[in-house]
């Protein structure tokens, strides 16, 4: 036992040894390996540039150092090379060099360019391809592509070498599209980084492999989408964001379905949820012309995959910074509001805990951000603009302020995370809209406002209660009817409210 001992003390002297070696060679090396990825980022740009195959953009990066670690223990280059040159000669990837397209069709198409492009073989390299125009850098291209990875997934993976001199770096291109970019960020952070916990879950093997399939079918609709956008006119733009916004909802919801899973071990439906922070959060990108969408999804992409840096578990309150600021009463209405069920009711928590996974800034800038867009968003869309021909522009500002009050507090009594969705905003502030109709109709003046607003204040309430099924006052309904009788008043009562006078019997 202790000369098989002392035998396992020596190899691990001896691999960590080598490990320590090729690390203070990698960063000796760095400087140099950092202006060579750069350079094959330029060459790649120049070759690429203008060739019309879906090319959207070039990463490259020098390999770091716990990559290179653990590349090397996993793959046992330890054993395979005896020194540190020998192995920086056969790692393949010392940098690596990814081309970014919009569909994996797309993939195929710039793969086929490049072996063109490649179209002359190396005599010295064996199996290694150059153009006349850059000789140094050469690809191999004899291989079948795509290749098909450990997981059963394909790639579009290519060995290349870049020759200066003395100095001999190996390389590997990778063309991926959008969806296998995002697709590799997950892999990589929820099963690779994970291995020993989450590979032997069957659970788990199946969800990413339902996650790519979604993502394929997604890549497949966006295609469509595209071919069908460049054969028609402007009309189209509409049509091509909301599609995006789902896609990028569905994706969200993928990730946070097995996030929530592992955490508490059930799922509920967050599926609206989803559409409307993608509404919230990528609000800069959508609407964009068609044009500069290829970038700004990606970008969308990108700030998705973020999630996946950081573990998140549903049973932690989420805490503020500081106490948010609020820049006016029905705004500090609704978020103190949410402030107080935030922790206490599982779907406020939910739709913040994706949100502040999403966004940039501090949760008390998040939290500020998002319930100032909310009322605003609110406040913008009531239709202000018949008011101001019965009132001076003062006194149609303070009318409507005090109806959005009345959105606030009922919001406060309504208590449901649904009206943050779109399709449910869109009711009330029909309903908000409705009411200004019948004040335009009706009231001529400030001082007969002052006078008569009771009726429209708690008519608008019953309106967004009733949406919810949330009970009235059957005192209150009535007042409202003889409020409009007593002012003769031309206001359309909605038939649902008769029920309550019913009660009164």
């Amino acid at each position: 036992m202790s000369d098989l001992g002392g035998i396992i003390y020596f190899m691990e002297l001896k691999l960590f040894g080598f490990i320590e070696e090729v690390l203070d060679e990698l960063e000796s090396r760095r400087a140099v390996l950092e202006e060579v990825s750069k350079e094959l980022a330029d060459f790649f740009e120049e070759i690429l540039d203008g060739t019309n195959k879906g090319y959207l953009n070039i990463n490259t990066r020098v390999k770091g150092a716990n990559s290179l670690k653990e590349k090397i223990i996993r793959n046992q280059y330890y054993q395979k090379y005896e020194t540190k040159e020998l192995l920086f000669q056969n790692v393949p990837d010392i940098i690596g060099v990814r081309i970014e397209c919009r569909f994996i069709q797309d993939e195929a198409d710039l793969y086929k360019y490049i072996k063109r492009y490649f179209n002359e073989k190396s005599e010295e390299h064996k199996e290694l391809y150059f153009n006349s125009k850059r000789p140094n850098i050469l690809l191999s291209l004899a291989g079948k592509q795509p290749q098909e990875q450990k997981n059963g997934m394909k790639i579009y993976r290519i060995d290349g070498k870049y020759l200066e001199g003395e100095l001999e770096v190996n390389f590997e291109v990778q063309i991926k599209s959008l969806v296998n970019v995002f697709w590799g960020e997950i892999e990589h952070k929820v099963i690779y980084k994970n291995f020993n916990y989450v590979i032997a879950d069957k659970f788990y093997k199946d969800i990413m492999k339902s996650i790519k399939n979604s993502l394929s079918t997604i890549d497949q609709q966006l295609l469509l989408i595209s071919n069908q956008f460049d054969q028609s006119e402007e009309d189209s733009y509409v049509t091509q964001e909301e599609h995006m916004e789902k896609v990028l909802a569905k994706i969200i919801y993928d990730i946070f379905a097995i996030k929530m899973k592992e955490s508490i071990g059930v799922l509920v439906d967050f599926k609206k949820s989803c559409e409307a922070i993608v509404r919230y959060v990528f609000r800069d990108m959508l609407g964009k012309e068609v044009s500069r969408r290829g970038k700004q999804m990606m970008i969308g992409f990108e700030k998705v995959g973020n999630i996946n840096k950081e573990g998140i578990d549903f049973t932690q309150k989420l805490e503020f910074e500081s106490e948010p600021h609020y820049e006016d009463a029905y705004t500090e209405m609704i978020g103190r509001h949410i402030q107080e069920r935030i922790n206490e009711e599982f779907q406020w928590n939910l739709f913040f805990r994706i949100l502040f996974a999403l966004e940039p800034e501090n949760n008390c800038e998040d939290f500020e951000n998002f319930i100032h867009y909310y009322t605003q968003k609110v406040y913008s869309k009531i239709n202000d603009s018949k008011l101001n021909s019965n009132f001076t522009d003062e006194e149609t500002i303070e009318i409507i302020r005090r109806l959005v009050m009345v959105f606030s507090e009922c919001f406060v009594k309504i208590n449901s995370v649904e009206l943050l969705y779109d399709s449910m905003l869109e009711q009330a502030l029909k309903q908000i809209n409705s009411v200004t109709e019948a004040i335009y109709k009706n009231v001529l003046t400030y001082e007969q406002w002052e006078k008569e607003k009771k009726i429209y204040i708690d008519l608008l309430e019953v309106r967004l209660l009733m949406m919810f099924n949330i009970e009235v006052e059957p005192s209150k309904v009535l007042a409202i009817l003889d409020g409009i009788r007593i002012t003769k008043s031309n206001i359309e009562v909605p038939k649902g409210m008769m029920k309550y006078i019913y009660k009164l019997g």
